[in-house]
This record gives structure tokens, sequence and C-alpha cells, in this order.
């Protein structure tokens, strides 16, 4: 509980200063960001190590196969999109799985830049394997809410998520 107080007073402290030193801030904007940030850290992290880390991986790893799991077998360049991790996080990612026998990637194009990765046997049954206590981790994290908050929480984030990004460089 003193964790959740002094994590409060640090949310209160930070919206007196912005809206201290930051002409025209939308305090709401902010509020909402830093939250949302907070709590994706914080899911991330808990996850990470009761299930992640145990398994032989980071987020990132579990991430990659189970984007890999979902859509059969991808290029990199698909799996950091739909991962949402970046391209060189990828590739770090792909070479440590690898090494570890949970991927395969091949080149099967007439472009012999194109890699095609896939997991393997031992990858997939894994991933499946940890799938399941993650998914029982995070059931355990929204706890608190019922299942009509759940379901507005999902909708809403569904919602910003249709933001279009801004341009990259």
């Amino acid at each position: 509980m003193a964790e959740v107080s002094r994590s409060r007073k640090f949310e209160r402290a930070s919206l007196d200063i912005v809206s201290r030193d930051v002409p025209d801030v939308d305090l709401d904007a902010f509020a909402a960001t830093a939250t949302i940030v907070r709590l994706a850290t914080r899911i991330i992290q808990d996850v990470e190590a009761a299930v992640h880390r145990p398994a032989g991986w980071s987020y990132a790893g579990f991430r990659v196969m189970f984007t890999i799991w979902v859509e059969g077998e991808l290029e990199p360049r698909d799996i950091a999109l739909y991962s949402g991790l970046s391209r060189a996080a990828v590739s770090s990612v792909l070479n440590t799985l690898e090494g570890d026998g949970l991927i395969t990637r091949s080149r099967e194009s007439a472009d012999r830049r194109l890699v095609t990765t896939r997991l393997t046997d031992e990858g997939q049954q894994r991933l499946i394997e940890a799938y399941g206590l993650d998914n029982k981790r995070c059931s355990e994290l929204f706890g608190n809410l019922n299942q009509s908050e759940v379901t507005t929480l999902i909708k809403l984030c569904g919602r910003l998520l249709e933001t279009p990004r801004s341009p990259r460089d």
C-alpha cells in the first residue's frame, strides 16, 4: 500500500510541475498517458518476472514468438510491425531464439535479403506452455476489475490504438 501512496504522490507532483511550467498543457492527456505507460510497464515487468524469464526468454522474446505463432511464418519486418518492437530489437531477439533452437530462419524468396521465420516444434510447445501461465497472471492483474470494466477498457484502448501514428523520419 505504501507503494501506491508514493505513486499517487508522484502523480500529483508531476501534474503540479507540468501545469506550472508548460503553458497550455492538456493535463488530462498527460495524466492518461502517464498512467497507461506506468500500467503497461508494470504489467510487462510483472509477467516477464513471473513467466517469461523462468521460461528462458525476455518479454520481447515472448512477443516475437507469439507473433510468429499467430501468423505461422513471418519476415522480420512484419514481426516488428505486429509485435510493436523495433526492427533492431527483433533482429537481436531472433538471434537469441534461433541460438536456443526455438525458431528457424530461411531464405525462400527470389530476393535473398528476405528471411522467413518459423517456430520450431520445441519453440511452439514451450510458447504454448508459457502462454497459459502468461494468461493466468494477466487475469490476476486485472482481478480488481469486473467483466464490464474489462470490456470497457479493451474498447477504449482499441480506440486509442486507432489514432494514426506520427510520421516517422
